[in-house]
């Protein structure tokens, strides 16, 4: 699956090929990257796009105190009631992405999406699936 974001980003997801679980890939104007759970660091179409890892993860480690791994930091946050290294806001927009990719697979279509409204446009079936019908008293 691939999708376009407004900024001419690509992502590429697909299900076969990844060594670990949740592959996905960036392609952008300076070449691609490429990551999944399982991977060490991410793989790349240029040398320099990792140029400065080791110093990035660093400085993100030493900064926050928190493990590369987003599971054993949320399981960590239930403890401690702490925030959660990964913004809300990115995850939720993450998460939204690969929500929206899911709908595609289920319709069998490309859809666009609203990401100021967060629903699809003109595309009823489409934005049905967004939620799911709660039971009483529960609501969002």
């Amino acid at each position: 699956m691939n999708v376009t974001f407004a900024n001419g980003v690509k992502l590429v997801a697909q299900t076969e090929g990844w060594r670990g679980s949740c592959g996905v890939r960036y392609e952008g104007s300076e070449g691609w990257v490429a990551t999944a759970d399982g991977y060490e660091r991410p793989e790349v179409s240029a040398p320099a796009l990792l140029a400065d890892y080791k110093k990035l993860v660093k400085d993100y480690t030493d900064r926050t105190q928190r493990p590369m791994n987003h599971v054993r930091d949320f399981l960590n946050c239930v403890k401690s009631r702490k925030p959660t290294a990964a913004h809300a806001g990115v995850a939720h927009r993450t998460m939204t992405t690969n929500l929206i990719m899911d709908i595609c697979l289920d319709l069998k279509r490309s859809l666009k999406w609203n990401p100021v409204k967060e629903e699809f446009i003109c595309d009823p079936e489409a934005n049905k699936l967004r939620s799911r019908i709660m039971r009483e008293p529960f609501h969002v």
